[in-house]
């Protein structure tokens, strides 16, 4: 097999999400003390764009390229029931990455936008986010994936473009948000 992951890869996998997890949170837990100066909220601000650049390219290789690399291990192999190399990619290093930069998206903006910035639109969009990319977990399953027209095949369809279509308005929202509050401490200066 390809990629074989045998049960001590997965107790060293979890313990190294463990200690990324404490690190990160015990770095930004803390309280920040907000910008006063525009050069330091546009540097924050681009911090959190960073942020979100590196959680959307997680996104974007896991739910994009590895998933569609079903189709063509279906085609070469003689187990259909085996595991897909990219599956365990996914599920081992990409969903676990997804709660714990998500986590600290929130903590980073938390920790380090006044709460003018930090509002309840905010918020929304970045649980969006943060959660949005758990759409490609049921559409692991190849037989979820067969187009019907079955009741349950198109509410799992429909859920499934309505979440997507979720992530990307979120993201552009963030973006869009971001920006104009750099925009906005750059005339400042």
């Amino acid at each position: 097999m390809f990629f074989d992951l045998q049960e001590s890869d997965i107790v060293y996998i979890a313990i190294f999400y463990s200690v990324l997890s404490l690190f990160i949170f015990f770095r930004l837990r803390k309280p920040f003390p907000k910008a006063t100066n525009p050069a330091e909220k546009v540097k924050q601000v681009m911090g959190l764009m960073m942020w979100l650049l590196v959680f959307s390219s997680f996104v974007v290789v896991s739910g994009g390229f590895l998933a569609h690399q079903d189709t063509a291990w279906h085609q070469v192999t003689l187990n259909a029931d085996e595991l897909i190399p990219g599956r365990l990619i996914i599920y081992s290093i990409f969903y676990p990455l997804y709660v714990i930069v998500g986590g600290a998206m929130w903590f980073y903006a938390k920790t380090r936008l006044t709460a003018h910035d930090f509002e309840v639109k905010f918020k929304i969009a970045l649980f969006c986010i943060i959660f949005s990319p758990f759409m490609f977990l049921p559409s692991q399953d190849p037989s979820v994936m067969i187009l019907s027209t079955d009741l349950w095949n198109i509410i799992f369809r429909s859920s499934y473009w309505a979440l997507m279509a979720t992530w990307i308005s979120s993201l552009l929202y963030l973006v869009a948000r971001l920006g104009r509050m750099v925009i906005t401490s750059s005339k400042s200066t």
